[in-house]
């Protein structure tokens, strides 16, 4: 270690004598290898960006430009991590971008998420603190600030254990013979509905099981469906294997579900309407629908088109409109694997990931259009659950 210290210090007064010629040589380098570097980063090839900005850098290694390009890197590299769920190697890659951009706004607030990944509350308000106070518009930071605030109220003396695929932060609340129960049904989700989806994440999932009292709370008086946005933890109200074990069992089933979408899509958007409604049909391992409840309802309260189902059901006020959208969602996913099996909806969650539209995606499992896609999706609601006539809303 000690002589490539002395290596590079004799490296560095060398260069500080090169005669003009060389600085000017040197300069035209550091200017290709940043350009090369941000070819590579657009084209999201983050190892050789990161290599040709190194190489800038040594060459101009006061260059603030420089820098802040290999901040970006750095930072881009994680956030692809991040997405594909390694939550340790993208904060790894977010340390690196902060000794290169120390103040960048964006990188605390990514630091700040992927503590929260990890239930790390500490690092996580730490970093998302000094995102906010770095750029006080910055979006989601607050919102995320507010919110790890109220689970810690919650949380803050849950105990945490790790098993094979999870991370479990457990409520005191929570009897011991429970916290058994729910380690043997999260990994049997974990095998189960990583066969269906052909997906096994990685790294560890975040779950947190509450008492009933501190899932309450964690509600604060809101719809549960509120929470229908995945952030990287299941919450699972553990009390409620007490009345009825098979809900229990069947939140896990969806809320794993969410996980596994996540893990796979990346940072692609899934229609909320293909992730809820295959977290939905997943709880049939558990108990299939009732299914005279979902023809009643449609029969109740009408019909929504496929082209209008919400792309956000949390603001949703009314709870049977709520309670429409998760069947119409469920019964969608029913009919593409009714139509084309489990392959076919891994194909389409696959045509999602690689960065195509929905309508591409059903397009290329279907070989249909919207319009003839809505017409044999009725048709197979109306002889499934002997519905006469759909009416719309």
């Amino acid at each position: 270690m000690k002589r490539n210290r002395q290596i590079t210090f004799l490296a560095v007064c060398w260069l500080a004598t090169l005669p003009f010629s060389s600085v000017i040589a040197s300069q035209e380098a550091a200017y290709k290898n940043n350009e090369e570097g941000l070819i590579k980063l657009r084209a999201r090839d983050y190892e050789g960006a990161i290599e040709s900005l190194k190489k800038a850098h040594r060459y101009e290694p006061a260059s603030e430009a420089i820098k802040k390009n290999l901040g970006v890197a750095y930072n881009n590299y994680g956030f692809d991590l991040m997405s594909k769920g390694d939550s340790d190697a993208a904060i790894e890659k977010y340390q690196y971008s902060l000794s290169y951009d120390p103040e960048n706004a964006y990188t605390l607030y990514n630091l700040g998420q992927a503590y929260y990944r990890k239930q790390d509350m500490a690092r996580a308000k730490d970093y998302l603190n000094k995102a906010h106070q770095r750029d006080p518009s910055l979006p989601g930071a607050a919102a995320l600030l507010e919110k790890i605030t109220a689970e810690e109220a919650t949380e803050r003396a849950f105990d945490t254990f790790e098993t094979a695929h999870f991370v479990i932060a457990a409520s005191g609340g929570v009897a011991a013979g429970d916290f058994s129960l729910i380690k043997i049904y999260l990994e049997e989700a974990y095998g189960r509905i990583g066969k269906l989806l052909n997906h096994y994440p990685r790294r560890r999932t975040a779950v947190v099981l509450y008492s009933e009292e501190d899932y309450q709370q964690l509600l604060g008086g809101r719809p549960h469906w509120t929470m229908a946005i995945f952030d990287g933890k299941v919450r699972i109200p553990v009390n409620k294997l007490k009345y009825n074990k098979d809900d229990v069992i069947k939140i896990i089933y969806h809320e794993y579900t969410h996980v596994v979408i996540h893990d796979s899509a990346g940072d692609a958007p899934v229609p909320l309407w293909l992730n809820e409604g295959t977290a939905s049909w997943m709880e049939d391992f558990v108990a299939p629908k009732n299914r005279d409840f979902m023809r009643s309802y449609i029969e109740k309260y009408g019909f929504v088109p496929f082209a209008s189902i919400p792309n956000d059901f949390t603001n949703i006020n009314d709870p049977e409109i709520a309670t429409l959208m998760y069947i119409e969602s469920y019964l969608l996913v029913d009919y593409i694997i009714a139509r084309e099996g489990d392959k076919g909806l891994q194909k389409i969650l696959k045509s999602i990931s690689a960065g195509n539209d929905v309508s591409l995606a059903l397009l290329s499992v279907f070989k249909e259009g919207p319009e003839e896609f809505q017409k044999k999706w009725e048709q197979f609601i109306i002889n499934s659950y002997n519905i006469k006539k759909l009416k719309y809303q």
